[in-house]
């Protein structure tokens, strides 16, 4: 069982991004991460998935909320296809990933 992730992001100062990618006994695969201010959770953060060419943010998969400890996550997943997520917390966005499965 094997997975390939890339990811491209520039980190704010102070800010800490955690992003497990975990394939499955079935070797699909999944993103979960958690939303931070640094150094607390973001709880109700909305975290969007979508497809993505490369190019351009294709159309949306999936929407989550935060949890209390500020994790989401997203599955099953295509492997080696790309995925652009987006976070917004009061209609501010946050953070924009660009992921590879």
């Amino acid at each position: 069982m094997s997975a390939f992730a890339k990811f491209y992001f520039r980190p704010a100062k102070g800010e800490k991004i955690h992003t497990v990618i975990i394939p499955k006994e079935d070797e699909s695969c999944g993103i979960v991460g958690k939303v931070t201010d640094g150094e607390r959770p973001v709880t109700d953060a909305m975290v969007l998935l979508f497809e993505s060419d490369g190019q351009e943010t294709g159309k949306l998969l999936s929407s989550v909320i935060t949890d209390e400890d500020g994790e989401f996550a997203f599955g099953p997943l295509a492997e080696r296809e790309l995925y652009v997520i987006k976070i917004y917390k009061n209609s501010l966005k946050l953070r924009e990933l660009e992921i590879t499965v």
